[in-house]
């Protein structure tokens, strides 16, 4: 017969109640990977740019690879909101598009939530090459009790870096069906958490967290900023 040693179902036990305490704290997992969603909206014209940002090489990996490869790291789920998920078939992860197309990051946002197993989910542009885990991780920690965690530098929302929670959805919906396509149009709605200056100072400079790729000068400065860090 079987017999199980009071110490190892003890220890089982332990480890399970801390596990659950964790996850009800908003604490990173043991194995690393936080419970939430990490979103990439990959659905901009690339006007300035004049081609698809998105596919466009930062230390020899299209932007968009980037992201994905930190965000499977971080996160239980990833997904890319696009619609044209054709021309990222090649990174193997799970995509979804706009319930109406055109419409900007809004709709984007939607969709993501939408594709969460999670309550809340951390949403950034594709075309931001310096995100920070650590800022990542404090934001999805300070999720819980809130709808949106949005870094404020200088008193400026960054909406396109930010934890959106489903509790926002049925705002989305009003405003998009309002015409009103601004993201921060849903803010007054919800219960938002802003990440001040004070907090944001030991993760680093806001120009370099939250910078865009926006157009070919723009990634000339970034490929001299990661050359610069060797």
């Amino acid at each position: 017969m079987r017999t199980t040693r009071p110490w190892r179902s003890s220890a089982i036990s332990s480890l399970r109640a801390a596990v659950r305490s964790r996850k009800a704290r908003g604490e990173t997992p043991v194995d690393g990977k936080m419970d939430a969603c990490g979103v990439i909206l990959a659905g901009g014209r690339s006007s300035r740019m004049g081609r698809n940002k998105a596919l466009l090489a930062l230390d020899g990996k299209p932007l968009i690879q980037r992201q994905v490869e930190r965000l499977s790291a971080w996160f239980r789920q990833v997904v890319i909101v696009t619609n044209t998920p054709g021309e990222y078939a090649f990174l193997g992860v799970p995509m979804v598009s706009d319930r109406v197309p055109g419409l900007g990051p809004l709709a984007g946002v939607e969709a993501g939530l939408r594709a969460s197993r999670f309550e809340h989910a951390f949403f950034c542009a594709v075309d931001m090459p310096f995100i920070n885990e650590a800022l990542v991780r404090f934001m999805v920690q300070a999720a819980p009790g809130y709808d949106i965690v949005v870094p404020a530098p200088g008193g400026e929302y960054e909406p396109m870096h930010a934890v959106y929670g489903r509790g926002c959805l049925p705002s989305i919906a009003r405003n998009l069906e309002a015409g009103r396509l601004r993201l921060i149009s849903i803010f007054p709605d919800v219960r938002v958490r802003e990440i001040t200056d004070a907090e944001l100072l030991p993760f680093g400079e806001p120009e370099r967290l939250f910078f865009n790729c926006n157009t070919p000068a723009d990634l000339e400065e970034a490929r001299r900023w990661l050359e610069e860090e060797g």
